[in-house]
Formats: structure tokens, C-alpha cells, sequence
């Protein structure tokens, strides 16, 4: 039988929750779109429920809340799946893992890079975007499944937006979660420096592997949720084939991206401190070398240039701000470089403290 679709209003959200129901009327699951800094979040019901990308460390609450209200608590929860390390999709990991025990599953590439504390994991120190400890508890590789009672989702190794990238596809509904690897009308930046030189091949490989799946619907990592998986393929792969003989626009694409999230992050930045923190990131310094042969200040420039122009960005007075829509991170809330460096010299009793003193401060 084929599944059904509805949309359902989340009372704390603004945003849709989609769920699909199986053939014996259990909900599949529910999605959570979310507004930056997070990534959108979706909980895969069943006897065993797992919850994929918690999102954005700073938007815990909003999580924990969301959780709660559709039924599962967090300290419910079996496992937590990470598509990918970025700190949009890990960073609820810590909570979830401190506060509730919930075991955390990864790629094997990303759970070697986490758990040996690797200055490269999440490219937290690269972006300059805080994400805070946890460990990968159950690694995954290709052919892996994801079993929660209700539904039974198979792991596929996607590499491109990053090496250690995964989606889960459920064959009996034809849904499918893509992580980054592709939006409804945009795909995932591409880092050649962290994550290799054929990031671009392998994201076209991946596209075309998902594509050849034949989804009936496909749940990214941002945006709304994609009901026409063919259309989005097709623009996605597009882009890429573009990007094959326009580094700079794979350049563009992701530099642009980067900054943005930033200003998120940061709350905006005074004008006079825009330039230094340009200058003081090492992901400016490798996209002014290659693909576009100048000086780090002056890719800076550059690319506040084109941010603006591309209104990702505006001056309010004199402050830059990021024009897509945010959730305001907490001033409690850690926004310095939290990285794989600092989480070694902390134990894991420090851990559950500084977990515990966030929330009660919330």
C-alpha cells in the first residue's frame, strides 16, 4: 500500500512537520524544518526511535521542546544519526549525549575524526564554528541499516559535501533523507580543501546514485521538504556540471555560504571587525590562494563585495547582519571556536557539569 502524506502544524515551530505513514498506519516519521543556525531535524518513529541531526548546539531547547511535544523525549530516544559532522547538524549531540545517554551513530570516517579528536573534525577550527564534545558511539558504513521497529532504513555512503556524508533511504515509503547532498532548489557547498579534490566528482556520482532510487520524497538538510526528488536532482546536478569548468563559482558558492553562517553565529559584526575576522580565518586564506590567486585581504574584500550584492548580507547602521532568516544564538551559549582541540583537555565528568549549567541557565 502506499503511504500517506500530511502536513501537520508543530505548535512551537511555524514550520511544517511532514509525516508519512506506513501501511499499518504508524508514523514514519516527522520533520522538523528548521530556520538557521540549525539544520532541519527529523525523528524516525517506531518501538526504537532515532533522531537525525539534532541541529545547532545553541538551539537545544528548541529541540528538546520539539521532541517532547510529538511524543518522544529526548531520554527516549535510541540513537542519534549525524548525516555529516558540520556543526548545523552535530552540535545537539553533546546535550543529547551528556543529559540523556543517547548514543550517537556516524559515518566511520567521521567517528575515526571524532573520537581520535582530529584538529580537522566537523572543520570546526577551518569554519570557526563552535561545536562542542561528543563521541560517535555505533560507526556506519555503506549497506548498514537503521532499524527502529516501525521501519527499517538502509545506509548509503554519499560523499561530496563532505567525505564521511551518509542518507538513509526507507524503500517501502520511498523516502529518503539527503543530508546536504542536495535542497529543493539549491545543493550543498563544496569544500575541495578538507574534503578533497573529486568532492566535486563525488557529488555528482552521488546525485546521480540518488536519482537512480527514484524517492517519492526526499527530507534535506535545510529548506522545505522536497516532493519532487526527480526536479531537484536534475538542478542539483546541473549546478555541478556547471561547477566543472567554474571553480571559482564553486568558490563563490561556498565563500559566500560560509560568511553568512557566521554572521549568524556571531550575531552580526561591527564594521571595523569584519576585516579582521576575514583576515584571521584560515578558510579565506585557502579560497584567495586557489581557486583565486590574491591576497587574503583582498578576497576579503571581495567577498564582502559580492555578499552584499547578493543581499546575503546588509548593513544595519553600522553593523553586517545576515539577511536569511536565524534564531539568534543565547549570549550564554559559546560562540568562540569550540573544537576538537578543546574538548581533550576536558573530562567527561566537566562534560555533564557544563551541560547541566546550561540548561539551568536556560
Amino acid at each position: 500500500m502506499t503511504p500517506r502524506s500530511k502536513n501537520q502544524t508543530h505548535p512551537h515551530s511555524r514550520r511544517s512537520t511532514i509525516i508519512v505513514t506506513s501501511r499499518w498506519h504508524q508514523p514514519l516519521h516527522a520533520f522538523f524544518e528548521r530556520p538557521y543556525p540549525s539544520a532541519n531535524a527529523i525523528l524516525l518513529h517506531g518501538p526504537a526511535s532515532v533522531l537525525v541531526d539534532p541541529g545547532f548546539g545553541s538551539d537545544i531547547i528548541d529541540l528538546e521542546t520539539w521532541l517532547t511535544n510529538g511524543g518522544v523525549p529526548p531520554d527516549q530516544l535510541a540513537l542519534v544519526v549525524n548525516t555529516h559532522y558540520h556543526s548545523d547538524h552535530v552540535g545537539g549531540n553533546h546535550v543529547l549525549q551528556q543529559q540523556y545517554g543517547v548514543a550517537v551513530a556516524a559515518h566511520a570516517h567521521d567517528a575515526d575524526m571524532i573520537n581520535r579528536r582530529d584538529p580537522n573534525a566537523c572543520a570546526a577550527e577551518w569554519l570557526r564554528q563552535p561545536v562542542e564534545s561528543y563521541t560517535v558511539d555505533r560507526s556506519l558504513t555503506e549497506g548498514d541499516t537503521i532499524d527502529t521497529g516501525a521501519a527499517v532504513w538502509q545506509v548509503l555512503h554519499t560523499p561530496g559535501h563532505t567525505v564521511g556524508h551518509i542518507s538513509l533511504f526507507e524503500p517501502t515509503s520511498g523516502v529518503l533523507i539527503v543530508g546536504d547532498a542536495v535542497h529543493a532548489a539549491d545543493v550543498g557547498w563544496l569544500n575541495p580543501v578538507l574534503e578533497g579534490a573529486h568532492s566535486l566528482t563525488r557529488s555528482l556520482e552521488t546525485i546521480e546514485r540518488l536519482q537512480a532510487l527514484e524517492p517519492r520524497l526526499a527530507l534535506s538538510g535545510h529548506g522545505a521538504a522536497i516532493v519532487d526528488p526527480a526536479s531537484a536532482f536534475r538542478t542539483g546536478r546541473g549546478r555541478f556540471e556547471r561547477w566543472l569548468s567554474d571553480p571559482e563559482g564553486m568558490a563563490w558558492h561556498a565563500a559566500k555560504r560560509i560568511l553568512a553562517y557566521a554572521l549568524m553565529i556571531e550575531g552580526g559584526m561591527d564594521a571595523d571587525d569584519v576585516a579582521p575576522y576575514l583576515e584571521a580565518s584560515q578558510w579565506v586564506h585557502d579560497f584567495a590562494k586557489s581557486p583565486f590567486a590574491t591576497t587574503p585581504a583582498n578576497f576579503a574584500e571581495l567577498l564582502l563585495q559580492e555578499l552584499l550584492r547578493s543581499r546575503g548580507a546588509r548593513w544595519e547602521s553600522d553593523r553586517l547582519v545576515a539577511t536569511a532568516p536565524h534564531t539568534p544564538t543565547d549570549p550564554s551559549w559559546p560562540r568562540s571556536a569550540v573544537s576538537p582541540s578543546d574538548w581533550q583537555t576536558r573530562s567527561p565528568e566537566e562534560e555533564s557539569r557544563r551541560a547541566t549549567d546550561r540548561r539551568r541557565s536556560s
